[in-house]
């Protein structure tokens, strides 16, 4: 278990950055926690892929023994893609709250033109079940914890997932610290913010027509035709069974983490408009 545990605070040595990571993913985990936690879930999906590989196999030695050789090439990958979770929980929680920015800021400006001072208009905010909201909520609780509000405010710069909330914050707090009216700045961002979002919606339709052509050659018509080919070349071939077997659930696997390939490009590359 010591040997374990050095292990694990090495591999933290080696990635400084993580802790702020976790933080901008909004995790609870410490780097420690984070790293036992991934490494015994690539540990666990090892054993379950041999697992199905001897199921697969029946007994014979040289399918389960070709296929535990590509299992362990392949485990360095799966433990890096474990490890990069956390980066998609940020770039996953930086997209929502891309998509919640002009809520914000109207939210914000709003509450200024009624009349209530900056503080109180992120307390109300905070109180508001959306990803926006859920943000403020935290820079709020930075500032009941003890901190003022410039530092609570630039410990949200910190740990913000998005580019366009960090934007908004820093023009908030440099408004503040320079005396400058905030509801002109929140009206000029708004502006400049609905405007990149159009352009972001135009430059997403250009893009989607090469996307969708890529995947309907990679994803349906190259998998078709290569899985009927295949069958006919084993039965040409005379494969074992077991072989065939194993073959197909590589092919199957394959095809499907292609699948989850292109629903990620999709997902991450549409826009938050």
């Amino acid at each position: 278990m010591m040997i374990l545990t050095n292990f694990i605070r090495g591999i933290v040595k080696k990635n400084p950055q993580l802790k702020l990571y976790l933080k901008k993913a909004n995790s609870k985990l410490s780097p420690f926690q984070y790293i036992y936690q991934m490494l015994s879930m690539a540990v666990m999906s090892f054993v379950s892929i041999e697992i199905i590989l001897f199921l697969v196999a029946k007994g014979n030695m040289f399918v389960l023994l070709i296929g535990s050789c590509i299992n362990i090439c392949f485990s360095p990958l799966l433990y890096k893609f474990y490890m990069n979770m956390v980066n998609v929980q940020v770039t996953k929680l930086g997209r929502e709250v891309d998509g919640d920015i002009l809520f914000v800021s109207e939210y914000l400006l709003v509450s200024l033109e009624s009349g209530l001072p900056i503080g109180n208009a992120i307390e109300n905010l905070s109180k508001i079940k959306r990803p926006g909201g859920v943000f403020f909520s935290r820079i709020y609780t930075e500032f009941k914890t003890g901190r003022s509000f410039d530092e609570a405010l630039e410990e949200g710069i910190n740990f913000s997932p998005s580019r366009n909330i960090k934007n908004l914050i820093k023009k908030l707090k440099d408004s503040i610290n320079i005396g400058v009216d905030l509801k002109s700045v929140l009206e000029t961002y708004i502006n400049d913010s609905s405007e990149k979002k159009m352009l972001d919606a135009k430059a997403f339709s250009k893009k989607l027509n090469p996307i969708v052509m890529m995947y309907l050659l990679m994803g349906i018509v190259m998998p078709s035709l290569g899985v009927t080919f295949f069958i006919l070349a084993a039965a040409m071939l005379e494969m074992t069974p077991g072989l065939l077997k194993l073959v197909l659930v590589f092919i199957f696997l394959v095809m499907f983490g292609f699948q989850y390939f292109a629903y990620t490009i999709f997902k991450f590359n549409k826009s938050t408009i």
